[in-house]
């Protein structure tokens, strides 16, 4: 107790400068003061970061991410850039800290593409949520976020996030809660690597409803078949709102998709049922999207081990202990990849692993927590 005082008596609010926009050493100052924090308990928190810091950040970054594409294509300037994708984070800030020290911060000369779950679940999804943000807008073009099914007003409720906000920020929690929830809706859904390497957080998803007289109530009560979406389907889709839920609107069909679905054995598209939203979709979908969209790879995230070891018998996929898993790697030598939800320190080693089998097989569909590779390797 006589500790946790002493840290709570040597902290002191970090400050944006002058200009109002994040620099890279703020975002550093930010790191260090947030995880000195974390060792003094939850009303540390806004003695580092007030309300009117993180509120400010938040605003600042909105724009920014409003006026990004719901599918962002990322061409880097030097063919041999680094590119960074980093899989679930869910509030785990300490793993993040140490993710940036075995792959450097965010820079110039790298890119970072973060394929959403940023908070819930972990107990520092505020100190996560806001050092992302605020790189964000320090290098918007380096630093990319992308949209998971914990963006959302509902899911956050539920699973954590509200009661943090409540535990460090007391009677300005709400008033930071509706400003990071109307953050969560101008996401953008996915990424795509100089045209061949698809990162999004769940999964494949299906095509727009057609319009047609009596089609709505079809399609909300599941009759009508799934037809596969495009690329094209998905840079014209909304980025889903505050809540993307299908029922509402056939817009947000894909959004919802794109942020739940999972990858199956089994042949064929249908509807995820054991999730209630989203699609389950078999190596065939998954060869198909590849094939008609001239996609190499395909990265997500969304489910960690324990998820994985939650699926009925027949609907077993690979384990992601090591940090990825292989989830369908079809006829074409193209990959669906997966990737753990937590970060552990041993991923260095996964990564390096998971380089040689992108060498062997160029194109494939991947899921993994934590990864690097070069653009070139894409």
């Amino acid at each position: 107790m006589e500790d946790t005082a002493a840290t709570a008596n040597t902290l002191q609010p970090v400050q944006l400068p002058a200009t109002g926009a994040p620099t890279a050493d703020f975002c550093l100052q930010l790191e260090h003061s947030m995880l000195k924090a974390t060792w003094a308990g939850a009303a540390a928190t806004q003695q580092v970061l007030t309300p009117q810091v993180l509120q400010c950040i938040v605003m600042g970054v909105a724009p920014i991410l409003d006026k990004e594409p719901t599918l962002i294509e990322v061409q880097p300037a030097v063919l041999q850039q680094q590119v960074t994708v980093v899989g679930d984070t869910h509030g785990q800030f300490h793993d993040l800290c140490r993710l940036f020290e075995l792959f450097g911060h965010p820079s110039t000369d790298k890119v970072y593409i973060f394929n959403g779950d940023y908070v819930d679940r972990g107990a520092w999804g505020v100190e996560t949520l806001l050092l992302l943000l605020a790189w964000k807008w320090a290098l918007p073009h380096n630093v990319l976020l992308l949209r998971g099914n914990h963006e959302t007003n509902t899911i956050t409720r539920i699973y954590g996030f509200y009661a943090e906000l409540k535990a460090k920020y007391g009677a300005a929690s709400k008033a930071l809660f509706t400003c990071i929830r109307r953050l969560f809706a101008h996401l953008p859904l996915a990424a795509l690597v100089q045209s061949s390497t698809l990162i999004l957080h769940g999964g494949l998803f299906r095509a727009p409803p057609k319009k047609g007289k009596g089609s709505k109530r079809r399609r909300a009560s599941g009759v009508q078949a799934l037809t596969l979406g495009s690329l094209a389907d998905l840079r014209q889709a909304s980025k889903g709102g505050q809540d993307p839920d299908p029922e509402r609107s056939s817009k947000n069909f894909i959004a919802s998709d794109v942020m739940w679905s999972d990858p199956v054995n089994e042949p064929g598209l249908r509807p995820n049922e054991a999730r209630g939203c989203g699609t389950v979709y078999g190596p065939d979908v998954t060869q198909s999207f590849l094939a008609d969209n001239g996609v190499r790879l395909i990265i997500r995230s969304h489910e960690g081990p324990d998820a994985r070891d939650k699926r009925q018998e027949g609907d077993r996929m690979p384990s992601v202990d090591s940090g990825y898993a292989v989830d369908h790697d079809t006829p074409s030598e193209h990959m669906l990849v997966a990737v753990t939800n937590t970060l552990t320190m041993d991923h260095a080693t996964p990564c390096e692993h998971m380089l040689g089998a992108m060498a062997d097989h160029p194109s494939m569909q991947v899921d993994w927590a934590m990864c690097t590779a070069a653009a070139a390797a894409a």
